[in-house]
């Protein structure tokens, strides 16, 4: 008999851990929590629908918000490569005490004008400010293909986040249905306590009476505390799901949260099973692949680049200044530099090749993605319909476990029947509730993981 309610125990926590879970037929009674946490627990509790804890996580969750901020900066880092190709302007000033005269400027016309080294302005005190300008004109295609990378970059991070909310409402659901289905279970058992303690009070009296031996009472009496210890155990259980789920709504893990009954209407796959697996181009995981594919291509680029020649304009605008000069003088200056790489002691051949195996490597990890995510859609498939029949098959299971305990408790009322056939009973329709609450949780759960790979309502 232990064994049997050992079982429903486990059942439970393999509902926690799995992240399934749903309510019994009626709405079930809040669990009970321990006193440590209670003692720091807002006095109002929390009531949330399973579609308010998904919102409130999609929308304070803090790491998919961190991801927002992740993305901003992708975004705004893109726009700075962007932005580069148009060079840049420079401030520049400076102050100089030479040990001897210098020139102010370079010589000029002043050399003929003012009467040779004589005239030119000289002075060991000067100060030179203006602008600077530098445009890149060609860079054998490492500008673009930077600014290329970065956008891309960007686009992989705002994939990130899209396949993060999916992720995220999973999670709430997940954690959502296992609140309810330790409720039902907690209801499942509190039912089988009462009827426990009726039994054991109506043995009380017929083992007063010599109408029944003791051995049935203390079988009666092991099965209850047993009862009661799995009933603690459940409500610790529900104290960890709801602080989870807290958490990931950015809440208080210690506030008091209170979950509604699942519905008994059970979600429907509205697209063709077929067609889902073929249509998965959208899926971020497979575009966030793509997209390491183009940075690995317009990296390569890169490193073909570095073989051309580079072309930069630059120029500048002075005023050179002196105590012994009245006015300052100008100076400017437009020139347009070539650079071609020669030698680099073959360092540009290796990246080129460390270039080429990180594209393959990218193919390659895209190929493998899809694989993947075609594998897993396969079994979330796989899952729902399992789900749907394990329903069913626990619905008949709820009312002929019920029906039998409710025979065996008449049976054994007119002594027909034995203590064991009755607690077997009990343990039996206990067992059908408990199984029911977590093949309501499992539907559920599959079809949000369909969603959830899909990153769309294929299932409602």
């Amino acid at each position: 008999m232990r064994s049997i309610h050992g079982s429903l125990f486990l059942l439970a926590v393999i509902s926690l851990m799995l992240g399934s879970a749903a309510t019994a037929q009626t709405a079930p009674a809040p669990l009970p929590r321990p006193a440590e946490v209670a003692s720091h627990t807002a006095a109002k509790p929390l009531h949330l629908t399973l579609s308010g804890a998904v919102s409130r996580a999609l929308e304070a969750n803090p790491a998919l918000r961190a991801l927002h901020h992740r993305t901003a900066a992708a975004a705004k880092t893109a726009r700075a490569a962007s932005l580069a190709r148009w060079g840049a302007i420079d401030a520049v000033a400076s102050y100089s005490r030479f040990n001897d005269d210098w020139m102010v400027r370079p010589m000029s016309e002043e050399l003929f004008a003012r009467g040779g080294f004589t005239g030119l302005p000289w002075d060991r005190n000067q100060m030179h400010y203006g602008v600077t300008f530098e445009v890149p004109l060609y860079l054998g295609g490492t500008l673009t293909n930077g600014i290329k990378i970065a956008r891309l970059k960007s686009e992989q991070t705002a994939a990130l986040v899209t396949g993060s909310r999916w992720q995220v409402r999973f999670n709430a659901t997940s954690l959502y249905t296992a609140a309810q289905s330790l409720d039902a279970v907690g209801a499942a058992l509190d039912e089988l306590i009462a009827s426990l303690e009726k039994t054991r009070e109506r043995l009380d009296l017929m083992v007063k009476e010599g109408k029944r031996p003791e051995l049935d009472r203390l079988k009666v009496l092991e099965q209850y505390q047993d009862a009661v210890a799995q009933r603690e155990a459940v409500a610790a259980d529900r104290t960890r799901v709801a602080s989870l789920l807290l958490a990931l709504m950015g809440e208080n893990p210690a506030r008091q949260l209170e979950v509604d009954p699942l519905p008994d209407r059970v979600p429907a796959l509205h697209r063709d099973a077929a067609t889902l697996i073929d249509d998965l181009s959208h899926v971020s995981a497979i575009r966030r692949a793509r997209l390491a594919v183009e940075m690995a291509s317009s990296s390569e680029k890169i490193a073909r680049g570095a073989f051309l020649p580079r072309v930069i304009a630059s120029g500048n605008y002075m005023q050179n200044n002196a105590p012994s000069i009245n006015n300052a003088l100008d100076t400017w200056q437009f020139s347009v530099g070539v650079r071609l790489p020669l030698f680099a002691g073959g360092s540009r051949f290796e990246r080129l090749g460390a270039a080429k195996e990180n594209r393959s490597a990218a193919l390659m990890s895209l190929k493998n993605t899809r694989l993947e995510v075609q594998a897993r859609l396969r079994d979330a498939l796989a899952r729902f319909a399992a789900a749907q029949a394990q329903l069913t098959a626990a619905r008949a299971r709820v009312a002929a476990g019920s029906e039998a305990a409710r025979i065996e408790q008449i049976r054994y009322n007119t002594g027909a029947g034995t203590i064991e056939d009755l607690l077997r009973a009990d343990a039996r329709r206990e067992g059908a509730q408990a199984y029911l609450a977590r093949a309501r949780a499992g539907i559920l759960q599959a079809a949000q993981r369909i969603n959830a790979i899909v990153e769309e309502e294929a299932v409602k």
